[in-house]
């Protein structure tokens, strides 16, 4: 409590921002004056452990019952980061601006942003930094140990770091469609409009967004669904963008109930051998579900099922009171399918904002 307590102190007595004058001493790498450094940069370090320099700012050594626990304000430039390490007590990272890179040896790269946290279990080796074309401020809380509180290991590779670069772009892929299903939700007609064409502009299809909008429909219903699509028509038809060719249709079984249960059983990794407790109480939703949903809107294959997911979790992020346990299920299950909890948290907040 007491740590939790100082941290609290520190982070609502320190100002928005600020610099030290060492901030600018190497030409060409100056921290931007909009970056929230919010206990100032501290000292530029290049060291064998990192991959280009960093800005450190060793603040505070608080007392715990175990051992002390140093807190850290590092700033890292694009593309710098840390060798691979690991700490023999765990370390919490607090993300306070910019986008940065994650990863834990055997695990993908996760993409940070602020206001994620990621805890660093003792003794598993992982490495983090910042993206390519962004800077990167993370608080490090990391307890001392007799052992070593950091023990370094060898640099992380260029082929390495590139998975990053494949990691952005899926979770800027997800922040798309979390914000046109949110919206969409919402019946926010006009932002739709904006964020679609935003969306439009860095990569996502008109087959993908008219996809993500027939989905909404099992969740939303069919008045946000059909206005969704209409403002998609007027976006496309405005940017003169292309609508695509026709949707990708997965070979249908004859027994429709049995695709739609592999689909199921695909989505959640376990077998589903008799209905739910509503799909028991009402017979009819059971057979809705499996029939229509899981074979019928599932059978296009223009989006991923993490895609799908994706757009599930920011409708019910965005209907909010009273689903909460089917957002917990879909969260979970757009885990299943490989959404890196990061991405999860970002298309959550995206959600609700």
């Amino acid at each position: 409590m007491r740590l939790l307590s100082t941290l609290l102190l520190f982070l609502a007595m320190a100002p928005a921002s600020a610099q030290t004058p060492d901030a600018a001493i190497t030409p060409g790498v100056e921290i931007p004056d909009s970056l929230n450094v919010i206990f100032g940069p501290g000292q530029r370090i290049e060291s064998p452990n990192f991959t280009g320099p960093v800005w450190v700012e060793r603040m505070v050594v608080i007392d715990d019952e175990e051992q002390p626990v140093p807190i850290g304000n590092v700033t890292f430039p694009p593309t710098s980061r840390s060798n691979w390490h690991h700490h023999s007590a765990g370390q919490t990272l607090l993300v306070l601006d910019g986008t940065g890179y994650y990863q834990q040896e055997g695990e993908q790269v996760q993409v940070l942003r602020k206001g994620d946290q990621v805890q660093c279990p003792p003794n598993v080796r992982h490495w983090h930094g910042a993206a390519n074309d962004s800077w990167f401020v993370q608080l490090a809380l990391t307890k001392e140990h007799p052992d070593g509180r950091v023990i370094w290991g060898e640099p992380v590779t260029s082929q390495q770091y590139q998975a990053g670069l494949a990691a952005e772009g899926k979770s800027l892929r997800y922040y798309h469609f979390a914000r046109v299903a949110s919206l969409a939700t919402r019946g926010d007609l006009s932002q739709l409009e904006t964020a679609f064409a935003a969306a439009l502009g860095t990569g996502l299809s008109v087959a993908e967004l008219r996809e993500a909008m027939v989905h909404l429909y099992a969740y939303a219903g069919f008045p946000r669904s059909i206005q969704g699509l209409k403002s998609l028509m007027a976006v496309v038809q405005e940017m003169g963008a292309d609508a695509g060719a026709g949707e990708k249709i997965e070979a249908q079984n004859e027994d429709r109930y049995a695709q739609g249960l592999t689909t199921l059983e695909q989505l959640t990794g376990r077998a589903w051998s008799a209905p739910s407790d509503y799909g028991k109480f009402a017979p009819r939703i059971d057979v809705f579900l499996k029939e229509h949903l899981f074979a019928d809107v599932f059978a296009s294959t223009t989006l991923s099922y993490a895609d799908r997911e994706v757009v599930t979790v920011a409708v019910l992020a965005t209907l909010g009171e009273g689903v909460e346990p089917m957002l917990n299920g879909h969260a979970n299950i757009a885990r299943h399918q490989g959404v890196s909890p990061a991405d999860l948290n970002m298309v959550i907040s995206t959600a609700k904002q």
